[in-house]
């Protein structure tokens, strides 16, 4: 070690060293992680949305199932016994993901919901092992003990969304009130969408893809404190700031994740 390195050594208070010994210890622990691949990672996350329509199929034909007469559960249990010999494994019956993607678009209103709120529970589960996570790995910049909202939300906006999206928010505004609006210009799920000429078809086949990110913000906001029946989050589509413009055959819009945390409309001061 050379004289200097030597000099600057000893020149480290007590508190200098032991958060130098922290930060080592968590890019130690960072670097033991498992990676995954990008490309299958992105897949994943958008595999969400027809996986969920399936379920949604599935359900409806248990309910389908569950509604027969009792005669046509005795003539299926005669059926059956003959069958006996014959057991094998069933072929299950595949339906391709962009089909269950259009299913999803020409759903009713109702199974549109059924099936946003099964992905809004997704996120919302992904949110609260992400707390888990990043409060177990002693990240040194993090401190969670005495984080207020704005820095619940700035959380959100740094570590969270570039843990799951490879980039930060690109902008956050407040009216230090309890509302919150994250701004994401290019959220990467999304932005191959892209349908000429009809922008209310192509917004509305995107919806569901946002419904991971908004239970993602409210599992994270729950686990560290905020009351479930004081949190509402929502999103709206927004326009895309003239230094941000993007290149043709990309979504032309952004994402702006709106938060309302209803105590702080109640107690202002609070």
């Amino acid at each position: 070690m050379s004289s200097a390195n030597t000099h600057h050594d000893a020149s480290e208070s007590p508190e200098q060293i032991e958060r130098r010994r922290i930060i080592e210890q968590f890019l130690l622990f960072q670097e033991s992680l498992p990676k995954v691949n990008v490309l299958s990672y992105q897949w994943l996350l958008n595999e969400m949305i027809p996986m969920s329509m399936a379920v949604e199929h599935n359900l409806g034909s248990m309910d389908d199932s569950s509604s027969t007469s009792s005669q046509e559960e005795e003539d299926r249990a005669e059926a059956l016994a003959d069958d006996v010999s014959k057991v094998s494994l069933n072929k299950v019956d595949y339906v391709p993901s962009h089909k269950l993607i259009q299913e999803l678009y020409n759903a009713n209103d109702e199974q549109r919901e059924r099936v946003y709120e099964r992905l809004f529970k997704i996120g919302k589960g992904i949110g609260s092992k992400i707390t888990e996570l990043l409060i177990f790995s002693n990240n040194p910049n993090l401190s969670f003990s005495h984080m207020d909202t704005l820095g619940m939300v700035r959380f959100i906006c740094k570590e969270v969304w570039k843990l799951l999206y490879g980039k930060q928010i690109d902008n956050l505004k407040t009216n230090h009130r309890g509302v919150f609006y994250l701004f994401d210009y290019e959220f990467e799920p999304i932005q191959n969408f892209s349908i000429d000429d009809d922008e209310e078809k192509l917004l509305k086949m995107v919806a569901p893809y946002v419904q991971v990110p908004l239970g993602v913000i409210s599992g994270i906001l729950t686990s560290l404190g905020v009351p479930e029946d004081e949190l509402s989050v929502s999103f709206s589509y927004t326009d895309i700031p003239d230094n941000k413009k993007k290149p043709l055959g990309q979504f032309p819009k952004g994402l702006n994740f709106n938060i309302q945390i209803n105590q702080f409309q109640q107690n202002p001061d609070a």
